[in-house]
């Protein structure tokens, strides 16, 4: 017993050995606005982990600490909008984060960005490093993009590389070294004539896999999505062996030279290229969700459990039948209206922030719609506070009569319905269990989606 405890003991020191503390203070002009730290170790599906949060104060101050294991990229959050940053372990950084006043017409795609400085940083220069070299590869693309894609001329990417050497000089970081290499390989393989064939044996065919850089990911899903229909394969000898089994479509996957010896690499790709099965028809994706549990149950890759893990949690969470996220939100007039209220029957709800074009034209189409349906479904629009009075006018004016609401600062209600453009579209059904997330816009089938739930 007391082996086992000195066992854990020393485990527990290995442990906080490889976490490293990081801590950032700062200053945003948002005041008294929630802001939250997340990092992302699962790119493949774009998994946040939440390291800290808190409120800026009064004067927009705030600090946000956690402890991280390797360099990863980052996202700081406050409010509604989002800045990046590269955190190292053992590192702090001094930033300020400026959030644009929009004017009120103007569209979710139109906003300006908020931006992020860094005023000082402990770590060793790596996120400058980054930002000078992305810096200059956009420049160039700009700049040159004509010769570049049209005109297919080499010569740029070599100047690419001479700029950052001359500019950002003294690159020790891998990281740094990797962001760079992977940038430029996009680069390639836009001007590549042969599919990307030498950019895979470049860049990936014996290489480690980089699941924490985003240069690297970015590119492997431009690379391998639909790589189960690669000329490598047989369509009907790759069906066969998926419906066989895990075992039989591993052996048949494998008879690609590349994926044979490229174990750990083959995997992450079968693992992207599954994920996208679960979406297909209702026997694909029973399938495909089998040989991903299998997959998760045998790998040997520690990474490949948690994006599997991942990829599951994120598609179960808004699935048809599961439980909606409950809301409380005021209505245009302060009255307080709760998605529980509407449980007997079909609920759309309408999440917004701004006009456009786009979104105006949506509006007709359910305003169409809801004159349609009369009581079989109840619309609920949320809109962010910001732009509560920019609707107010707008739903006096069109004489839209359903319930408008106010986000309020009710921003996780986002992220419970994975909200992540706008206008954005969640069917509902009855006792509130999710029908379609998300759901077509008006004018895209979603009437024939509503039919197609009513009486279920």
């Amino acid at each position: 017993m007391k082996r086992r405890l000195i066992t854990l003991f020393l485990s527990l020191l290995v442990i906080a050995a490889n976490a490293q503390s990081v801590t950032i203070t700062g200053r945003s002009n948002k005041t008294n606005t929630l802001i939250r730290l997340f990092v992302y170790e699962d790119l493949l599906n774009e998994t946040g982990i939440l390291l800290d949060q808190g409120q800026t104060d009064a004067q927009g101050h705030f600090i946000l600490e956690g402890k991280v294991k390797q360099i990863l990229p980052a996202r700081i959050f406050v409010g509604l909008e989002s800045v990046d940053l590269i955190l190292t372990p053992n590192a702090s950084y001094d930033i300020e984060i400026i959030v644009p006043e929009q004017k009120e017409q103007v569209s979710y795609f139109e906003k300006e960005l908020p931006t992020i400085r860094v005023k000082h940083a402990t770590d060793q220069g790596i996120y400058r490093q980054v930002i000078y070299s992305e810096g200059i590869i956009n420049s160039y693309m700009t700049e040159h993009f004509s010769q570049i894609y049209r005109g297919r001329q080499l010569r740029y990417i070599d100047s690419i590389q001479n700029a950052i050497s001359r500019e950002v000089p003294d690159i020790k970081s891998d990281y740094v070294k990797n962001h760079n290499r992977y940038k430029i390989a996009a680069i390639r393989l836009g001007i590549s004539t042969d599919g990307g064939k030498k950019i895979v044996k470049e860049y990936y065919d014996g290489q480690p896999v980089l699941y924490t850089q985003s240069a690297y990911i970015d590119l492997f899903k431009e690379l391998f999505d639909g790589y189960f229909n690669s000329a490598a394969y047989d369509s009907h000898l790759l069906n066969d062996a998926f419906d066989k089994g895990p075992d039989a479509f591993k052996i048949y996957l494998h008879t690609d030279p590349f994926m044979a010896k490229n174990p750990c690499l083959a995997e992450l790709i079968t693992i992207y290229n599954l994920q996208k099965l679960c979406y297909g028809d209702r026997g694909t994706s029973r399938l495909a969700k089998d040989h991903l549990n299998y997959i998760k149950e045998h790998t040997k890759y520690a990474e490949h459990k948690t994006i599997i893990a991942d990829f599951f949690t994120k598609y179960n969470r808004l699935a048809a039948g599961t439980d909606a996220p409950e809301f409380t939100l005021k209505d245009s007039n302060g009255k307080d209206i709760s998605l529980a209220d509407f449980k007997d029957g079909l609920v759309l709800l309408q999440f917004v922030d701004g006009y456009s074009p786009v979104s105006e034209h949506q509006f007709a189409e359910l305003r169409g719609l809801h004159h349609q349906w009369q009581d079989t479904v109840q619309i609920l629009t949320i809109a962010t506070h910001e732009k509560m009075d920019f609707f107010k006018k707008q739903f006096a004016e069109k004489k839209q009569d359903w319930p408008l609401l106010d986000l309020g600062d009710n921003i996780l209600l986002l992220e419970a319905y994975n909200v992540r453009t706008f206008p954005e579209y969640i069917l509902i059904k009855r006792d509130n269990k999710i029908g379609e997330a998300p759901a077509p816009s008006p004018e895209r089938y979603l009437d024939e989606r509503v039919r197609r739930l009513y009486g279920k």
